[in-house]
């Protein structure tokens, strides 16, 4: 028995030491300037495609406001990697954040906020560098909390813009 505990200990402890990543991103493009607006169909297109850009990380967890638009942005992830959509209350990313590495320390979560609430994550995760404008719809960052130490980096991605729909090439018969 002790030995089966030693063993576990030191499993958790490799894991630990491997750090914690958070992968943040604001959601995709909405329809409309309305509060909880959805997401145009450029902004599902973006969300579909981020299940290419997103799945080698292997997330744990997943989170999204409790507006309509970050859950439809991580919707087609959630399904891909069978992984539950979690909400929080916009506004509280810095309690969310704290309790990011709490709970999920060692692995890997991501998270769909709103332009002006993602620093507040940042903050919460220990990265005090100035943090770019959020704009547009295309980037994603890493933010990747190391076990010893506690040095935080962060790592910022494109996913690139979404493609137009293909025009269809079938001739128009006449009426």
């Amino acid at each position: 028995m002790f030995y089966r505990l030693m063993l576990v200990w030191m499993l958790c402890l490799g894991l630990a030491a491997q750090g914690s990543v958070v992968i943040f991103l604001r959601h995709a493009e909405k329809s409309s300037k309305r509060t909880n607006a959805e997401l145009s169909r450029v902004g599902q297109q973006r969300a579909r495609r981020l299940v290419e850009r997103l799945s080698p990380f292997r997330p744990i967890a997943l989170f999204a406001s409790d507006l309509r638009r970050t859950q439809q942005t991580l919707e087609p992830l959630a399904q891909h990697l069978k992984v539950p959509l979690q909400l929080y209350d916009r506004g509280k990313e810095f309690a969310l954040g704290e309790s990011l590495l709490v709970r999920y320390p060692g692995q890997t979560v991501v998270v769909c906020g709103h332009s002006d609430t993602l620093m507040e994550l940042v903050k919460a995760l220990g990265y005090m560098e100035p943090f770019p404008e959020v704009d547009g719809y295309d980037r994603f960052w890493i933010l990747r909390v190391a076990t010893s130490g506690g040095r935080v980096s962060l790592e910022e991605q494109r996913q690139g813009p979404v493609p137009p729909n293909p025009v269809s090439t079938r001739p128009v018969l006449p009426p």
